[in-house]
């Protein structure tokens, strides 16, 4: 196992795979809420790259079930292969995020859910500004996002090593704005309504909840003077 975040994340999720298949099927989260919002902001049948999809439950299979066209990646080539096995038709990419490639304006939405905490916040700016450039104009991304200022963060989920880094809840809304994103809704919420037995893996967490949408590009009025949509 690598020393790196990246290497200690994958680790995990491969070794996991089972146990957290079962875990997430009972674990109650805003996950599939925030899912809705963005199918109800987008036209049907819309195109979605899903980051993080696990094995595939719940996002991945709601969004299929309600139509969209969907390219789902995760970290762990276990986790993937379980969402194969679900889901054989879905397009599901194996790898670190960050690795991935594809055309602009390919997508008209992407989830991301208890996943971009893994990077180390060093690289969570230029993963975001990939994910804005990958979405079509007024493209919407809902996702979650940690609120501590933490660099790094060595722990444990599920019996195995983790990693998380963050930034708090302004540094996280100050990026997003910098990046080009209009932030539609943020909430701050404790995981399971602050109603989770001190066992429990996310027994204490709080994570923010982001819909966001990409903004329109300035319109150049004349030589050297940009001006917003709008004005």
């Amino acid at each position: 196992m690598s020393d790196a975040p990246e290497g200690i994340v994958e680790y995990a999720y491969d070794h996991m795979s089972e146990w957290y298949l079962q875990w997430v099927e009972g674990h109650k989260s805003p996950r599939e809420r925030y899912t809705k919002k963005l199918l109800e902001e987008l036209q049907p049948s819309p195109s979605i790259l899903d980051l993080g999809c696990g094995p595939g439950v719940p996002v991945l299979q709601l969004l299929l079930d309600q139509g969209a066209q969907v390219v789902a990646n995760d970290i762990s080539t276990k986790q993937i292969e379980i969402a194969k096995a679900r889901f054989p038709d879905a397009q599901l990419l194996a790898g670190d995020m960050t690795a991935l490639t594809f055309e602009p304006e390919t997508f008209d939405g992407a989830v991301s859910f208890y996943t971009l905490f893994h990077l180390p916040r060093s690289k969570l700016k230029d993963m975001l500004t990939k994910i804005h450039g990958w979405l079509k104009p007024k493209g919407v991304f809902v996702f979650n996002l940690a609120t501590v200022d933490e660099e790094e963060i060595h722990g444990e989920f599920l019996g195995y090593g983790m990693f998380w880094s963050s930034y708090d809840i302004d540094g996280n809304q100050a990026l997003l704005r910098e990046i080009g994103f209009d932030l539609l809704q943020v909430e701050v919420l404790q995981a399971g309504d602050g109603q989770l037995e001190e066992g429990d893996p996310d027994f204490g967490a709080e994570f923010m909840w982001v819909v966001a949408r990409k903004k329109d590009p300035p319109i150049e009025r004349d030589a050297g003077t940009m001006v917003k949509p709008g004005e």
